[in-house]
């Protein structure tokens, strides 16, 4: 006989290391291809945009990967994922990492003034391609394991140490493309947990990130359910 979910089983399933984080990425990795594909070489304020565009991507990638390869996430794997999955995930960083390094590159030819902005593309919907691939793979292989096994207060954990690990101005930059792609209801338990665990002065910046990213009706909608 099936017994009924707790509280606790609830919260369990509820509480995701990735989807929030990867509905950023992919926001911001499918703008940086719409920026790739309509670069003018010889346009050099517009290659320099896409530069700095480039740069708080390729930040965001290296601060989610750091995360999943803090020691805390990485135990939850070791515990509680299959081998052959925490293996498959493990290969896929690799993977990911150099073709990350080799995007950099090309990024760092087009700000010195070499006309690199076709390779750029190419590279940049390869890495897409693989990278939506990898992300699907963690949130509905990775983290079901996780969940399934792991008690609620272990998750909450690692998600205090990920957030809390990232300087407020990057957190700024992933809020942008957070934020945007997120529904009203997760929108209102990041900012609404922002609230409560940051200093009054930093929820300020946290908040005027949100108000240049989000509509007037979207914020009105956060703060009308964070104050319920």
């Amino acid at each position: 006989m099936n017994m009924p979910a707790t509280d606790s089983d609830s919260l369990t399933e509820s509480l995701d290391l990735y989807r929030e984080v990867h509905k950023g990425l992919r926001l911001a990795l499918f703008d940086l291809a719409r920026t790739a594909g309509a670069l003018d070489p010889a346009d050099r304020p517009s290659s320099d945009a896409f530069c700095e565009q480039f740069a708080d991507v390729d930040m965001m990638l290296q601060t989610h990967h750091t995360h999943e390869d803090d020691p805390m996430l990485s135990a939850l794997l070791t515990d509680y994922a299959p081998t052959a999955l925490k293996d498959r995930v493990h290969a896929e960083h690799v993977v990911t990492d150099e073709r990350l390094a080799e995007l950099r590159a090309l990024v760092a030819e087009l700000s010195q003034g070499t006309d690199t902005t076709e390779a750029i593309y190419d590279a940049i919907t390869t890495f897409i391609a693989a990278y939506l691939v990898h992300m699907e793979v963690e949130e509905r292989q990775v983290m079901p394991a996780i969940q399934n096994g792991a008690p609620i207060e272990k998750l909450m954990a690692v998600q205090m140490a990920i957030r809390t690990s990232v300087p407020p101005l990057d957190m700024c930059v992933f809020l942008r493309c957070m934020l945007p792609a997120m529904n009203p209801e997760e929108r209102t338990a990041m900012l609404g947990g922002m609230k409560m665990g940051a200093p009054p002065e930093i929820f300020a910046m946290f908040w005027e990130t949100a108000e240049s990213c989000l509509s007037s009706t979207d914020m009105a909608t956060v703060a009308g359910r964070m104050a319920d």
